[in-house]
């Protein structure tokens, strides 16, 4: 039985996503399709821009059987963390191969690297503490590592994100495949195109353009989400937090405290911030991430506390979605859930804190969602 699984936000789900699920179906020709998807807010560091369980539904309309969710601890961390997470869910679900989109367009570069940072793990990881500390980014720094050992380097964030998601495979002997798919667009290009880009579509969402023909149900985008709606409260729990609090909120290192302090009552919204905080070493999605983690007020604690998953969240799923986990359920250490007031863990109390500040901006009852939402869909 072939089970394939993908690693996706669909933020929004649009008609590339659609060309990607048919092509990997091509691939793999799979028994059952298994989506892991960013809850409440995303790996870039903002809101999804529509909630979750509307973009869950929209997948299972348009060829996955089961979306599973990849919790806010991970959702909202680093390329490394977030295929952590993520492949562990799909591992645990039992999913045989993966498929991503990349503009490297080769699995053969992929697993390469990954097998040459395994086999070179000591030298590698001193490479790139050595270009960390003179200033260069964590993504930058990886890069100039690779140079170094194997004369290769990996640019573009979707096959950044590959190469996280390949390593995580090989390091930890996980019995899946992966497969790559060449991209059909450029990731930055935010013009509009039959398949455009997501960062193309967000623009023309926030700019109220005309993006029926090219998304599903675009009528679910009248009302969206924003990290910029949330400037009122960062500046209230900035100024009014002391350096210490501050200091103990996850992402929040190096003394960023400081800077926070001072620049919080000079600038006007989230991108002025977002602008003022990023450097060198920090990027502006790592920024926007670590703004999320203050308005939360998830501790460095809580999230060591929160990362180590037991148990695999259902958001959606179809007849056939459904027939795979009554099987599958039998035979799989983890507990399947589909009601969190169920089942206690760590990381489903950020959850909800994370619908809860997701709610701020919405008018729907998201709360109640989390608890009540029925992930069955009749195919």
């Amino acid at each position: 039985m072939r089970i394939l699984g993908l690693i996706v936000e669909y933020n929004p789900f649009h008609n590339g996503h659609i060309y990607h699920i048919h092509k990997a179906k091509e691939l793999v020709h799979p028994d059952v399709t298994v989506a892991v998807m960013s809850s409440s807010f995303v790996q870039r560091g903002e809101p999804a821009i529509i909630d979750k369980w509307q973009r869950s539904t929209i997948a299972i309309e348009n060829g996955i059987d089961i979306v599973i969710e990849l919790p806010f601890v991970y959702s909202c961390q680093s390329a490394d963390y977030f295929s952590q997470g993520a492949l562990f869910l799909l591992n645990a679900i039992g999913v045989t191969d993966i498929c991503f989109g990349s503009e490297e367009g080769h699995i053969d570069v992929f697993l390469d690297i990954a097998h040459t940072i395994k086999n070179n793990h000591e030298t590698y990881n001193q490479y790139v503490k050595t270009y960390m500390k003179q200033g260069l980014r964590y993504p930058d720094a990886t890069n100039q590592a690779l140079e170094d050992i194997m004369h290769k380097q990996i640019r573009t964030p979707n096959d950044l994100l590959g190469l996280s998601y390949v390593k995580e495979i090989i390091n930890n002997d996980y019995p899946i495949q992966p497969h790559c798919i060449a991209r059909t667009n450029n990731y930055h290009d935010d013009t509009l195109h039959s398949i455009s880009s997501a960062t193309a579509l967000r623009k023309a969402i926030y700019h109220h353009q005309d993006i029926s023909n090219l998304l599903p149900h675009s009528e679910l985008y009248e009302h969206y989400y924003t990290l910029e709606y949330y400037f009122p409260y960062l500046q209230y729990i900035i100024s009014m937090s002391s350096k210490e609090n501050l200091r103990n909120i996850h992402m929040v290192d190096e003394g960023l405290e400081n800077t926070m302090k001072k620049v919080i009552m000079q600038v006007h919204n989230v991108e002025e911030l977002v602008d003022k905080l990023s450097s060198k070493r920090y990027t502006k999605p790592r920024i926007s991430r670590m703004l999320i983690h203050i308005l939360m007020q998830n501790s460095k604690d809580d999230i060591k506390e929160a990362i180590n998953l037991d148990y695999i969240r259902i958001l959606a799923m179809n007849d056939n979605g459904r027939g795979y986990l009554s099987d599958y359920k039998k035979i799989t250490p983890y507990p399947i859930i589909t009601n969190i007031s169920r089942y206690n863990h760590p990381a489903l109390d950020i959850e909800v804190k994370a619908t809860q500040l997701l709610a701020l901006q919405s008018n729907k009852n998201l709360i109640k969602e989390e608890y009540a939402h029925i992930p069955y869909l009749n195919s």
